[in-house]
């Protein structure tokens, strides 16, 4: 690389690391595997920066997926997504309802499949169209729309059940809601007297 192309590449790598980063963190779930992986990812841009990249900010995601796929793989584990992590607008007023949902988000992402997950994390999160995603996830742009509609349901039915969980949520404001199951009907109902 000459002087003029790392000049470039520094710069593009300190507006663009923390946002990354956030990304990479929720792929992978670990804040120092994210480090790690970023690094991986950037020093594999550094190979074709020579190249003048159109979009090197896509090139690094697409790298963070593979990365993270990678992973998982390696370990036959399901990554765990989190929250970004990004700093509330007033920190001191909004630290504790910030932590409750930074939990809250890394519980309603953790219960889904890893690609449904990948595919909420970009479109929704990272904001890529479908068609950025499905090459992302080397896959067809129906898949990421049906990935993205079973995810979103499952995080809106998870969401739901983590709510109804919680205290003060019943009907007398102190203990959990209770909703009978749709499927399940009253035995006596419509019988005779």
């Amino acid at each position: 690389m000459n002087s003029d192309d790392e000049q470039a590449f520094t710069e593009y790598v300190m507006s663009s690391s923390p946002r990354l980063l956030a990304f990479a963190q929720l792929l992978i779930g670990d804040r120092g595997e994210a480090e790690d992986a970023l690094q991986v990812a950037l020093m594999r841009l550094t190979k074709h920066w020579h190249r003048d990249l159109d979009a090197p900010t896509a090139y690094v995601r697409k790298a963070l997926v593979n990365i993270a796929r990678d992973r998982a793989r390696r370990r036959h584990l399901i990554p765990m997504l989190t929250a970004s992590g990004r700093a509330a607008d007033n920190p001191v007023e909004d630290q504790p309802s910030a932590m409750a949902v930074r939990e809250s988000i890394e519980e309603l992402l953790a219960g889904l499949p890893p690609r449904q997950r990948v595919t909420v994390v970009l479109r929704v999160v990272e904001g890529c169209s479908e068609a950025e995603t499905a090459a992302l996830m080397h896959c067809a742009r129906g898949t990421v729309k049906s990935n993205l509609a079973r995810g979103l349901e499952r995080l809106r039915v998870n969401y739901e059940r983590h709510r109804a969980a919680q205290p003060g949520s019943g009907p007398d404001g102190y203990g959990p809601a209770y909703r009978q199951p749709a499927e399940c009907r009253d035995p006596y109902e419509g019988a005779p007297a």
